[in-house]
């Protein structure tokens, strides 16, 4: 049995995004927890890309209606993808671990698997994403930190990704959702994920997420500015389906920085905070506010150091005195941003040598 979830541990692993094996084999024991054994073997003839449940069926060498049944079923739980062209008409493909997987987990959690989850996370996700060069992440700023500067793109105007978007839906934070639950979460706010087109429906549908209007949209952005929290999107320019609202306490995407050193895990905004010392009165809420403490004091002076900073324009809106203010990153800093998905997932696969998409 465990051969199958082995080379369903080899089929993961073959996304950019990776599935590693590790020393202890928690990935197994994962596995093992997800996925029935028929299921395994299901999804190891399925594709990265959305298939009609007919095409899997003769694949796989099974009757279309019991196929069919199968795959709404694992699509519900969150094992793989389902995308709706109608009421009738569905198409399947496999998920990632990350985002994937994992976060549609969000309803299932309990002490048992977060344990699992948490050891992969470590043995597994931070050591794959050490020495990357190219990140699916990218910091979003603040757009109000950014309206003075005037070549803005708009893939880093959350005004823009939500405008472009027709259906929306928010859901509870997984990560900080699963640090509550073992007694170490923070207060900051939990429902902040926030789907768009397809990955709206998704969540919805598998009643992980509630819809919400454009404007609504809009209001937990404001609320997630608020509590300081880091906004971030897939890194690519057209058509993004999520937007997530990180914190420096809880979450998976946030720790690469700020606990584990992989510093291009996370791609940076095409801006950094700059200082006027001369109005700046020292009162330090910048240092307290900034997620990845490029903001330090020396020698009795608050300083900004460049090659930390994200950008995600936080330290902004926090200082009384407005002695921070948000400046063009140098081109020589900045981290590339990809034209859409494929293209970002082909480079991420080149590091790795996993061929994008995969058959």
């Amino acid at each position: 049995m465990d051969s199958i979830y082995k080379k369903l541990r080899e089929r993961l692993d073959m996304f950019p995004q990776g599935f590693p094996s590790t020393p202890s084999g928690v990935e197994i024991d994962i596995l093992k927890h997800l996925f029935k054994e028929d299921e395994a073997r299901l999804a190891l003839a399925m594709r990265p890309y959305p298939e009609a449940v007919a095409t899997i069926a003769e694949r796989y060498g099974q009757d279309v209606s019991e196929i069919g049944e199968t795959l709404y079923g694992m699509s519900k739980r969150g094992l793989i993808l389902r995308y709706s062209a109608s009421e009738t008409e569905r198409y399947y493909f496999l998920a990632p671990w990350m985002v994937g997987i994992w976060e549609f987990q969000l309803d299932n959690l309990t002490d048992e698997n977060i344990e699992l989850y948490e050891r992969f996370y470590q043995e597994g996700m931070v050591p794959y994403a050490r020495e990357r060069k190219n990140s699916g992440f990218r910091v979003i700023p603040i757009e109000a930190e950014i309206e003075s500067i005037q070549e803005v793109q708009p893939f880093e105007q959350v005004s823009e990704i939500i405008n472009s978007q027709t259906k929306f839906a928010v859901a509870p934070c997984i990560c900080r959702k699963e640090a509550q639950m073992v007694g170490e979460g923070c207060d900051k706010l939990l429902e902040a994920c926030m789907m768009f087109g397809f990955a709206a429906e998704y969540y919805i549908e598998n009643e992980l997420a509630r819809e919400i209007t454009k404007e609504e949209a809009l209001e937990v952005l404001a609320k997630a500015e608020a509590d300081g929290l880091v906004h971030f999107s897939s890194n690519h320019q057209d058509n993004k389906i999520f937007i997530c609202n990180c914190c420096s306490c809880c979450c998976k995407a946030m720790a690469h920085i700020v606990k584990y050193g992989n510093k291009n895990a996370l791609a940076k905004s095409n801006y950094l905070a700059v200082l006027n010392e001369d109005s700046c009165d020292i009162c330090e809420d910048c240092i307290d506010r900034c997620p990845v403490s490029a903001i330090q004091m020396f020698d009795d002076q608050t300083q900004i150091d460049g090659q930390s900073c994200i950008g995600c324009g936080l330290c902004i809106s926090t200082c009384p005195t407005g002695s921070i203010s948000m400046a063009i990153r140098p081109e020589d800093q900045r981290s590339p941003v990809f034209a859409n998905q494929e293209e970002m997932l082909k480079a991420i696969g080149e590091e790795k040598n996993k061929p994008y998409p995969f058959e």
